[in-house]
């Protein structure tokens, strides 16, 4: 799949090559093309002198002001340019032209306008099994995240036809069938007022909805979209979204099973073993490198009993979801968010272990110990993070067990004396084995 181009770099290469600098107006600016592009800038320079302002998307890959994209898989680069008005009048107008290249010049083929306080991103899916390109253009409505967006296809000449205009508020491009040809998920709101998922494909020159889900009941937003697999390999998004009382994280997963929209974490009568809530705000993750992605449900260590509790401290059960089957339990961990770094919890100290967090001028532990009842406990070993300036000396001590580092912290364990008191004891190897660095981010 060939890159999108960006003429900024085009631009560069002009000015390094050249013998003179530009004054502060020119830095501001459209990317000045090549020889090869001339034709397009008369084209765009025009447009300029009708009352517009070149733009940019603000997220996402592109944020060019034109892009070179082979929109019709031909092997030739179709030319997109974004535009605003340039009087406060106009200022929330917006318009996309599309060019292109015909002999030795550009020629404009069309253009979508939309409206909003910017122009949020742009994508240019492969929508048809054969290569051929559509464009996703999302608008900024206003600064909660409310958003809409455009989506279009392209005729042979490469005239934009708009197939859908929705506002949403969350949405990924993905995959669903194995086809090759990418499928448009949005979340948005129904209009009796209810959140749901839909799904588009993109089927003989129209945008089809093919299946629409329900998502979780107390969910407001959604923090991020990623894509991955369940069991039997169906690919699923995973919408990690936050709560209405503002703690901690659920995930709806959706799947195209059965030629429709399923939501896995509502699927079945038996919702309670699906659910995804957890408390503290950890995303999904393929945590044991299965290729499956895993969902996390947070389970109070021995000894706690409030999970209401600011002093509580829990561990993970790690979830594989799957259509028409219940969740398979694969691992359990501790997860040190603060700290970025994680320990495997053998499933026999399942109902045995604890943990208590202590913290100290740059310096953070965390104790492990085997629960004997009553608040008692038989001290196993403590991992430390060392983020001050005496990273280095621990970073150098021989009698502690090291178990890595990053440019920021130095991870070591202690093993304790009375662990050998206990049945859980474990050598410093296997801590070791059981200790890893989080690489995931993590939403704080």
């Amino acid at each position: 799949m060939k890159p999108i181009r960006m003429l900024s770099v085009l631009l560069a290469f002009l000015v390094l090559s050249g013998c003179t600098f530009p004054s502060g107006d020119d830095l501001l600016a459209a990317p000045k093309p090549s020889t090869n592009y001339q034709t397009l800038q008369a084209e765009l320079e025009e447009l300029i002198a009708s009352g517009i302002s070149y733009t940019a998307p603000v997220e996402g890959e592109n944020r060019s002001s034109i892009q070179l994209i082979d929109l019709d898989n031909d092997g030739v680069e179709e030319a997109i340019s974004f535009f605003r008005g340039s009087s406060s009048a106009t200022s929330n107008e917006f318009k996309v032209y599309v060019y292109r290249k015909q002999d030795d010049r550009y020629v404009c083929t069309g253009s979508i306008e939309g409206t909003g306080t910017a122009i949020q991103s742009v994508d240019y899916p492969v929508i048809t099994p054969d290569g051929r390109r559509g464009m996703v253009i999302s608008w900024r409505l206003s600064a909660d995240g409310t958003g809409a967006l455009t989506m279009c296809d392209f005729s042979n000449d490469c005239a934009p036809g708009v197939l859908l205009e929705t506002e949403y508020s969350a949405m990924d491009l993905v995959d669903m069938t194995g086809d090759g040809a990418k499928d448009l998920l949005l979340m948005t709101t129904a209009p009796e007022g209810k959140r749901v998922a839909r799904l588009y494909q993109y089927r003989s020159g129209s945008l089809t909805m093919v299946g629409e889900a329900a998502t979780s009941a107390e969910t407001v937003s959604v923090e991020r979209m990623q894509t991955g697999h369940v069991l039997n390999d169906y690919t699923a998004v995973f919408a990690e979204e936050k709560m209405a009382s503002g703690v901690g994280l659920t995930t709806d997963i959706f799947v195209f099973a059965d030629q429709t929209l399923v939501n896995l974490a509502l699927d079945g009568e038996d919702s309670i073993s699906r659910s995804t809530y957890r408390p503290v705000s950890v995303y999904a993750s393929d945590v044991n490198g299965d290729g499956v992605t895993e969902l996390p449900r947070a389970v109070l260590m021995a000894g706690y009993t409030d999970a209401a509790s600011s002093d509580a401290v829990f561990m993970l059960d790690w979830y594989a979801y799957s259509v028409n089957e219940p969740p398979t339990l694969v691992m359990t961990t501790y997860q040190n968010i603060s700290d970025a770094w994680s320990l495997v919890i053998d499933p026999t100290w399942h109902d045995r272990i604890t943990a208590t967090k202590s913290a100290d001028s740059g310096l953070s532990a965390v104790t492990f110990s085997e629960y004997v009842g009553r608040g008692g406990h038989i001290p196993l070993f403590t991992i430390y993070c060392a983020t001050g300036s005496n990273r280095d000396y621990y970073a150098g001590r021989t009698d502690l067990l090291q178990l890595g580092q990053t440019a920021q912290a130095v991870y070591f364990a202690r093993v304790a004396d009375e662990a050998e008191d206990s049945s859980l004891q474990i050598s410093g190897e296997e801590i070791k084995n059981r200790f890893s660095l989080v690489k995931q981010d993590w939403n704080n």
